[in-house]
């Protein structure tokens, strides 16, 4: 039981962590190099963060069904790593598209 609230806490901050890393990105570009950097790690601390998610939602997919070390736990885990991947990309281009969509002055 505690693998699947582990699973849904890391499905519900990978849509929180890439929301808040597409309102970074949307912030603007900054003027001088000193802002600019700081705005470069703002975004990689956040990549950072996505990237853990993404490894560890497969795991807790593998651990909720069972921990398999057979030809079933890889494919399992396979799949479970490429959907948390297309999750990620999907709610990224959604939720970037929304944010363009909002700032696009209507004729």
């Amino acid at each position: 039981m505690m693998h699947l609230i582990l699973l849904l806490t890391g499905l519900i901050c990978l849509v929180i962590i890439v929301r808040k890393m597409v309102k970074v990105e949307m912030k603007g570009t900054p003027t001088d190099i000193g802002n600019e950097a700081k705005h470069n790690a703002v975004i990689l601390l956040w990549g950072i963060g996505i990237l853990f998610l993404i490894l560890f939602i497969p795991y807790q997919v593998w651990k909720f069904a069972g921990g398999s070390l057979g030809l079933d736990g890889v494919v399992v885990l396979g799949l479970s790593l490429i959907g948390s991947v297309l999750l990620c990309f999907s709610s990224y281009y959604i939720i970037k598209g929304r944010q363009l969509k909002s700032k696009m002055p209507s004729l």
